[in-house]
């Protein structure tokens, strides 16, 4: 199964965008400067003895011409170990073509990660990114009618972004994926340097989220991601010496993915049992009395009691 393997990312930073996205700086996030070639990538996979899953991230990887994406591809089937799969992410809009999804299935395709930050046409268009919504759904049922595995990137905390749209942009496309197994990474925004929400930031524009308020709504997200069947793989950027050095504002904090996990648990322990006691896995400890105690504290406040009658409620177990 390629959720086992072991990955193994090439980073392609804005390799295949037509055009920079308000807050994306994908050199800055990844510290990868230059595009690794399809030689670069087979002199790697040469090495490698067990199988893995082989993922270009950044950029746009089927704005590539045909004849790279093949390339890029054929790294995988012919260099890579038996039982390796190839993961990528493009925009939605991306696969359009007949022919080349046609090509695509011929690999051993894991999947395919479409980068929907959001369905607000105008939140997109203030992120200079393609904005009908309905296209969008449109280049989804292509793939879905092809059997092609989906995954979704999502972010919350973008410009002129509201709580109410992103839950609304999830419930759309959980309805959209049906009984689907898709995968989902969130991105709470950071403002990074050197991109246009920089500017917008420096000139009192555009507000990011503090880290507080990125934990509460990407909590709130995350249980409905859970909900509506979606398995969120990653919550935040990879943090990294690079990245550190490159955020400027924002919700920029090492445990954020812990943060917005623990709130997400929270408000679902209280929907099941309003006062209490709640049962938690040990593996769970840090997420209540980490971080101040997080966990504990958006426990009480959602059932409405104190927090040391909370934290009283929580029963560890094995």
């Amino acid at each position: 199964m390629a959720d086992k393997l072991k990955k193994l990312p090439f980073f392609l930073p804005f390799a295949g965008c037509r055009g920079q996205c308000v807050y994306c700086n994908q050199r800055a996030i990844t510290g990868v400067t230059e595009v690794p070639s399809p030689d670069y990538v087979r002199a790697v996979l040469k090495d490698i003895k067990e199988p893995r899953e082989i993922c270009y991230f950044g950029g746009s990887f089927c704005r590539f011409p045909e004849e790279t994406i093949k390339a890029y591809l054929d790294c995988v089937a012919e260099y890579a170990p038996a039982g390796s799969a190839v993961r990528f992410s493009t925009y939605p809009g991306d696969l359009r073509d007949d022919a080349l999804r046609a090509l695509i299935k011929k690999y051993p395709v894991s999947r395919i990660e479409l980068g929907i930050p959001t369905l607000d046409p105008a939140v997109l268009a203030a992120c200079r990114r393609e904005a009908d919504p309905e296209k969008i759904f449109e280049d989804i049922s292509l793939l879905m009618k092809d059997s092609l595995p989906v995954g979704v990137q999502m972010m919350i905390g973008l410009p002129g972004q509201r709580r109410e749209s992103s839950l609304r942009d999830l419930t759309r496309l959980a309805e959209l994926k049906g009984g689907e197994r898709w995968e989902l990474r969130l991105y709470p925004c950071l403002v990074i340097a050197g991109t246009e929400l920089e500017r917008l930031y420096r000139r009192g524009e555009y507000r990011p989220l503090s880290v507080e308020e990125a934990a509460l709504w990407g909590g709130e997200f995350i249980e409905l991601v859970v909900v509506f069947g979606f398995v969120p793989i990653r919550i935040g950027l990879q943090e990294t010496v690079s990245l550190a050095a490159e955020v400027k504002a924002g919700p920029h904090h090492p445990a954020l993915g812990e943060l917005i996990l623990a709130e997400a648990e929270a408000r679902r322990l209280v929907k099941l049992v309003p006062k209490g006691p709640w049962q938690v896995p040990r593996r769970d400890i840090s997420k209540f009395r980490g971080h101040g105690g997080f966990g504990i504290k958006r426990l009480a406040i959602h059932a409405g009691i104190s927090e040391n009658e909370a934290a009283k409620q929580i029963v560890y177990e094995s």
